[in-house]
């Protein structure tokens, strides 16, 4: 099986694709590739293209296109996530599941019982977004999920996120709604979904949310952890509207 790469559409022009970055170094000293060899590249369109290299230079290789076929894995629910930051490895393990479970962004949230804070985790966000991409190539994405280039605060989430077709924020005080009691006349497209830390959300931060249209559910009878309820969600989700 030819080793993946994910190319911005900008870099392929005709025929012509240009391969830079990481990636550069990882088929030349990794994979010791040479001209003549063949690679597959995602570029985020649908399609899958098998490319020749032609040129394997330090900072650039250059390739040809000598096949394409459509490729889409993605999910026809559009999930926008909002995940409040946790603690040790808990945030990274996280990101991995999702990019699994089809999400299609994620956003760092920063909220008010949040035991990281946001000057710290904010160096952070390269690495974030390297597990991201490489979590897209293991479990074979068509697409990367896009993750923002700072950590939010919870009302910036909301406002950005106000045109969804659905928005729910987990809440573990919700006694009544669930998932299972949503009806809609038509199937959703995209959903905004809101994630708190391990201390959940306050009670504020739930009023804020509602302003902006976001529903409360609850997960289930019993306490989720942090790093477990996006996971439940994401699967939640993927099962009722999405393609799981």
């Amino acid at each position: 099986m030819s080793h993946r790469f994910f190319v911005p559409a900008e870099q392929i022009i005709a025929n012509n694709v240009k391969l830079t970055g990481s990636d550069v170094s990882h088929i030349r000293t990794v994979l010791r590739l040479k001209a003549g060899a063949s690679i597959q590249v995602i570029n985020g369109l649908g399609q899958l293209l098998t490319v020749r290299l032609v040129r394997v230079k330090v900072k650039e290789i250059q390739g040809e296109i000598i096949a394409s076929e459509k490729f889409n894995v993605e999910s026809p629910l559009a999930i926008h996530l909002g995940l409040a930051l946790t603690k040790g490895s808990k945030f990274n393990t996280t990101l991995r599941a999702s990019v699994e479970l089809g999400v299609s962004s994620i956003t760092p949230l920063t909220t008010d019982r949040c035991v990281i804070k946001k000057n710290l985790a904010k160096t952070k966000i390269e690495r974030w977004k390297k597990i991201i991409l490489e979590s897209s190539k293991q479990c074979g994405r068509a697409k990367v999920p896009v993750m923002t280039d700072d950590i939010e605060p919870l009302e910036v989430f909301c406002r950005h996120n106000d045109d969804r077709d659905i928005k729910l924020v987990f809440w573990e005080n919700e006694a009544n709604s669930s998932l299972k009691n949503l009806k809609f006349d038509q199937l959703p497209c995209s959903v905004a979904v809101l994630i708190g830390p391990e201390g959940g959300f306050s009670l504020d931060e739930i009023n804020l949310a509602r302003k902006y249209g976001f529903q409360t559910l609850k997960v289930g009878p019993r306490i989720i952890r942090a790093e477990t309820a996006p996971i439940v969600v994401l699967a939640l989700l993927q099962s009722v509207w999405g393609d799981l």
